[in-house]
């Protein structure tokens, strides 16, 4: 059973395996760093900076550091689904050759599996290059420390850990199909979304009035519910994506003339939470960026400039870049996993007369449908709740439009930038050997 899921590994492609590997490769790596992070005495004995170097705020900087993965999760996920149809038709060859449901389902997870491990291997590589780059002395930023290394058993429970996750992620994307010999089907079809994810934004906003009015208790304690209240916001915003992009696409569908605007909503529709869990990163991104830009106007003037609070800005910025990268990541393995699957309807759309730049439109369509209403909603979100404690003049006011202003229009641009990186893949699905029975 092993060498054929070795052969299905292989008949892949190297590229989605390397794919899964990497983002496996990165989980990992960042948790190693939030272990060594918890493995700091209350007085470390090296220099780091003071978000790693305080106790009282090294906990929410290994939080943030572990919620980093998040994006990279959901990159895995659309990585385990890139080639779907293809992957099915041989699954199902193997029940038509005499495989029980059962060797299917064992072969499907070995298939992920040896990816997800060999990635969390390598995220022991990450740890080091991370501690490398940001530990040490000549490091421009400490934030990784150097005088404390997880032990083998620690890096083992990683290891396994994350390739355990790796594989519920695998699973999680074919939970609902069912492998038969003639092909592949689904066990029902899934209602439509939800907006189940506020009851998490309720949670948090409860836990954040719960720290604003927390003076009495202790300071580790505050820490927890505060982050507690921003675990439960992200989750929200994240649950939410789905319903955003369906609702999205019900208003648009009915109240648009446009050629390419109608099939992106339809497509939508039709598939909700592929879509949704795809741009669900967008809203978490949205969420952060939003509460950070609306304490600016706080920071700029009760902190006389203080080089610590630059910082702690600078690397929240790069953070959220690095995990909008990822994002883009996301979307271009969602788009290029949509049109491998309707490159026959594609396909026939060029035959019968539709340009390409007009099916690229459709695409953006999609992808500015499905990010921009949570992109909007996280936004404001994290925004307003930044900006209500601080609301001082209407300097905060300006602060908290301009901050919204700006998260879009870099969602936006995110979102361009996945079309023009699936290009190749439009015109490549607008052949016309796509229209023969595969």
């Amino acid at each position: 059973m092993t060498g054929v899921s070795l052969a299905l590994i292989r008949a892949g492609g190297w590229a989605r395996m390397a794919l899964l590997a990497t983002c496996t490769a990165i989980v990992s790596g960042l948790l190693l760093v939030v272990v060594a992070m918890a493995l700091l005495p209350a007085e470390p004995e090296e220099s780091l900076f003071a978000l790693v170097y305080e106790p009282g705020l090294r906990g929410g900087t290994a939080f943030g550091t572990a919620m980093l993965g998040v994006p990279a999760l959901l990159l895995l996920y659309q990585a385990v689904r890139l080639g779907t149809a293809a992957r099915d038709r041989r699954l199902a060859a193997l029940r038509l050759a005499g495989a029980t449901p059962g060797d299917v389902r064992a072969i499907g997870a070995v298939e992920v599996a040896v990816p997800a491990f060999v990635g969390s291997v390598a995220g022991i590589g990450v740890y080091r290059l991370l501690r490398l780059a940001f530990g040490g002395s000549t490091a421009p930023v400490r934030l990784v420390p150097t005088t404390v290394t997880p032990a083998w058993w620690q890096l083992g429970l990683v290891v396994l850990g994350v390739t355990a996750l790796g594989l519920g992620v695998g699973l999680l994307a074919s939970r609902r199909m069912v492998i038969t010999p003639l092909g592949v089907a689904r066990r029902q079809t899934p209602p439509p979304p939800r907006p189940w994810g506020t009851l998490l934004l309720l949670a948090g906003l409860v836990s954040g009035v719960l720290a604003v009015n927390g003076a009495s208790r202790t300071r580790g304690t505050v820490q927890v519910v505060v982050l507690a209240a921003v675990a439960f916001a992200v989750l929200g915003i994240l649950s939410l994506a789905p319903w955003f992009a369906y609702r999205a696409g019900r208003f648009v569908l009915g109240r648009t003339a446009s050629p390419s605007m109608t099939l992106a909503a339809g497509r939508i529709v039709a598939e909700p939470h592929t879509v949704g869990r795809a741009a669900a990163a967008v809203g978490g991104i949205a969420l952060i960026g939003g509460g950070a830009g609306a304490l600016l106007d706080d920071i700029v003037t009760r902190t006389d400039g203080d080089p610590f609070y630059r910082v702690s800005y600078l690397l929240v910025a790069l953070l959220l870049l690095i995990a909008l990268l990822m994002v883009v990541g996301t979307l271009v393995v969602h788009s290029v996993e949509s049109l491998l699957d309707r490159k026959r309807s594609i396909a026939a759309l060029a035959a019968l007369g539709t340009s390409p730049g007009e099916l690229e439109r459709a695409q953006f369509a999609e992808i500015a449908l499905a990010t921009m209403p949570v992109a909007a909603a996280g936004a404001l979100i994290g925004a307003a709740t930044m900006s209500i404690p601080t609301f001082t003049s209407p300097l905060s006011l300006a602060f908290l439009v301009v901050t919204v202003a700006v998260t879009l229009g870099v969602l936006w641009l995110a979102a361009e930038l996945a079309v023009r990186a699936t290009r190749p893949w439009v015109r490549r699905a607008t052949a016309v050997d796509n229209l023969r029975t595969p």
